[in-house]
């Protein structure tokens, strides 16, 4: 309604601008400028349609880590003003490959969360395979990042990764994002863009899409800057003119650069370059049109893209371009897609699967409007049957339908009951031709046989390691344990599920909820599952899986890791820690008998360090603490009393000057011959357990990543050839500053027995 208000009040304005001309007004008509310029800014921003979605090909991957800091209005620039799809992607550590996705398909807009096996030295062969399945992204931009191990190996990647010529896209841009323009030398912003005119260009589309992925996201809360600025730190065009802009030097619309440059000649390339341009010229002249002119431009054009598919399908030239058929399958479904918004088409098919005294029935209800400036035919209503090649036509009666009119019918199907009740991965498929004009547009509706809930599983922590075994007799209980299980589910999800675990040798689970009622309202839902290990478990790391099924169908698994490990704390320690980002640091206090208890930042402003024997400081824990830096003089004499603070590796933007040792960490990929043992009879190497460095640093068999540090004064026990430390001890008065480097947690968390002995010698040194 403000829209249209401004829109009269324009429209009056110039009815008053004319009139005054006519009389000699002239300078009422100066006057009037900048107060109209100002009335046309409060327009909302036109946003991209469909059919400039369908023209621009170029595709963009930003990476990040801390959801709470993506810079959605410039994800928004690229996707809402240039039209380019936009996959916006985070990186984490898991014991296995696994990926979740949210799509807002006609927005070209994707998220994706990738959970990587870090301790398996093919995970980034992993995931370049499935990011780059399609084809390679030509802008790449790396956002706010923390985590080096895993953001700082795929940045390397990408910067290293070989131009293919093989291939239609390659990467020809990588950004970085400033956190000031003077961030780094060398890196001078080339892209700079003000981010709250965008968010508010771009509100309603930021407050109904963002939550969608992140339901707890609010637009006034997020990235508060008012420049941004990003760096251009690669590139494989050969320009020198600025670049001032994220597609300075890349045409958006390359289907007319990438048909000429297929390996065809004669007749044949000059009939795809003149569909090609056909398309473009179309739907080029749609953005600019209105109305029953615009539908009828954007249907043409992708009738020649379909005409175009169809001949460059069966052309053996195209299959030299590793990824030119599916750049021709994306953009036809984006041209189609474009056809039936411009058309007026909306199409809704649904199946419904009923039970009835002879089985499962199927009823499939198709429903078309029309809502373009002309009429449509539905010619046909097909089934595609999943176990067989012949199309079912249910109904191939033409219905012409008028604007703003809607078509609506059911069909009964008989289908076999076994055919209904397998559980083979398998789609029942209906397609609908459309009319418009005389160009078919096909939609489809598919709805799985059997459809598992979006519903996960998890151990928490999916790792575990219990004490010795008593040496007994007879084979009697010793131990006593629970794990952790977290079932996730979506809010409105209900039902009944089963949960089962299946144990390894020598240990038995107790009794817990096998059935469960899962009710709408919340995401989690927790179970603790007893078990206990006897003498008959077996030395080394064994597996134990826990399933989740409904109607005895498997819906989700998950597999946990146990072993026999001791990781002894005196009993007059107590531990005080500051999380690390990761939460492994808590999940491996919680395995020992140590006394513990998290630290808040009031806590280190007020309450009594003393209480502490020791104080652990996780990765990157300084971020959350902004007290930290107020409280060096606490910490000093907290040291010289006789207290322990640990500190495991941090990311180089450590704040200098918060205890009274200097520590200067920066990550470093090492191997095991690059580690040395300066003090092979350390006291935090032997007691109270006998540390094996041999196997401790057989972890690095394989290049790891590891946070090695300047650290002065020290006794360093554990050096890098570069001349870092992993490992060392800091004397202050009676106490002493304990600095590891080492990924101990990440090794804890693989069970790896050298590293649970020597958590333990720091706890209790």
């Amino acid at each position: 309604m403000f829209k249209i208000d401004i829109i009269y009040k324009i429209s009056d304005i110039f009815s008053v601008m004319l009139y005054s001309s006519r009389i000699g007004g002239s300078a009422f008509v100066t006057a009037f400028l900048p107060f109209l310029a100002a009335l046309v800014m409060l327009l909302p921003a036109q946003g991209a349609d469909m059919a400039n979605y369908a023209l621009c090909d170029v595709r963009v991957l930003y990476l990040f880590d801390d959801p709470t800091r993506i810079d959605w209005p410039t994800i928004y620039y690229l996707n809402d003003y240039h039209g380019c799809r936009v996959d916006v992607v985070s990186l984490s550590a898991e014991n296995k490959f696994r990926k979740e996705s949210h799509e807002l398909t006609d927005k070209q807009l994707f998220l994706h969360n990738y959970m990587l096996p870090v301790d398996d030295s093919l995970w980034l062969d992993s995931l370049a395979a499935d990011l780059f399945r399609e084809r390679r992204p030509d802008i790449i931009i790396f956002g706010n990042l923390n985590n080096r191990q895993l953001d700082g190996v795929f940045k390397e990647y990408v910067m290293n990764l070989p131009y293919d010529d093989r291939r239609v896209f390659n990467i020809l841009k990588v950004y970085r994002l400033l956190n000031r323009p003077d961030d780094e030398a060398g890196s001078r912003p080339t892209v700079s863009l003000n981010s709250r005119e965008l968010s508010n260009r771009y509100a309603d589309r930021l407050n109904s899409e963002v939550t969608y992925f992140f339901p707890w996201y609010r637009r006034e809360d997020s990235y508060a800057q008012k420049l941004v600025h990003y760096a251009l730190i690669r590139k494989h065009q050969e320009t020198h003119s600025p670049e001032p802009d994220f597609l300075s030097g890349i045409n958006p619309t390359r289907l007319v650069g990438i048909i000429e440059g297929l390996p065809v000649t004669g007749p044949m390339k000059t009939t795809f370059q003149k569909q090609a341009r056909k398309f473009v010229g179309y739907f080029g002249a749609a953005r600019k049109s209105v109305g029953r002119n615009r539908a009828d431009l954007i249907v043409n054009g992708y009738r020649e893209l379909m005409f175009l598919g169809e001949q460059t399908a069966s052309a053996a030239a195209t299959e030299t371009a590793t990824d030119f058929q599916q750049f021709i399958r994306d953009l036809l479904a984006r041209a189609e897609r474009a056809a039936l918004q411009a058309a007026g088409v909306t199409w809704e098919g649904q199946i419904i699967l009923r039970d009835s005294p002879h089985g499962p029935r199927l009823k499939f209800i198709a429903a078309v409007s029309a809502n373009g400036p002309q009429a449509v035919r539905l010619a046909n209503i097909k089934f595609h049957p999943h176990w067989d090649t012949t199309v079912t036509v249910l109904d191939e009666r033409a219905v012409n339908i008028s604007p703003h009119q809607s078509y609506v019918k059911e069909y009964l199907i008989d289908i076999e009951r076994s055919r209904l009740e397998t559980q083979v991965p398998e789609s029942l498929s209906f397609s609908a031709e459309i009319v418009y004009g005389q160009i078919p547009l096909e939609v489809y509706t598919t709805l799985p046989l059997w459809k598992a809930p979006d519903i996960q599983i998890n151990f928490d922590p999916d790792f575990f390691f219990v004490p010795p075994v008593a040496t007994l007799d007879v084979d009697r209980v010793i131990s006593s344990m629970n794990w952790k299980v977290i079932i996730t589910k979506p809010y409105e999800f209900s039902g009944k599920v089963k949960i089962n675990l299946a144990t390894p040798r020598g240990l038995f689970a107790g009794a817990y909820r096998q059935e469960l009622t899962l009710d709408k309202g919340s995401r989690r839902e927790t179970v603790r599952i007893p078990f206990t290990v006897s003498k008959l478990f077996e030395q080394g790391i064994q597996n134990q899986t826990v399933t989740l099924s409904m109607d005895d169908r498997l819906v989700a698994a998950d597999t946990g890791r146990v072993r026999i490990a001791s990781c002894e704390v005196a009993d007059t320690i107590r531990v005080g820690f500051m999380p690390d980002t990761t939460g492994l640091l808590e999940d491996a206090l919680r395995l020992t008998d140590a006394a513990f208890s998290p630290l808040t930042d009031r806590t280190l402003v007020t309450a009594d360090l003393d209480a502490y024997n020791v104080i652990v400081m996780g990765s990157g824990c300084f971020r959350r603490y902004p007290s930290l830096r107020e409280v060096t003089d606490r910490f000093e004499d907290y040291l010289r009393y006789g207290g322990s603070v640990v500190v495991f590796g941090q990311p180089d933007d450590w704040p200098q000057g918060l205890l009274p040792v200097s520590l200067a960490p920066a990550g470093e990929r090492l191997q095991q011959a690059e580690i040395s043992c300066r003090i092979e009879n350390a006291r935090i190497l032997s007691q109270p357990h006998e540390i094996k460095t041999a196997d401790l640093l057989g972890y690095f068999a394989d290049s790891r990543l590891a946070a090695s540090a300047v650290v002065s004064p020290a006794e360093r026990v554990f050096t890098t050839a570069s001349g870092g430390t992993l490992l060392s001890v800091s004397r202050i008065g009676d106490g002493q500053v304990i600095f590891c480097g080492l990924p101990l947690l990440e090794m804890i968390s693989e069970l790896d027995l050298e590293a649970i002995h020597l958590f333990s010698n720091i706890l209790n040194y």
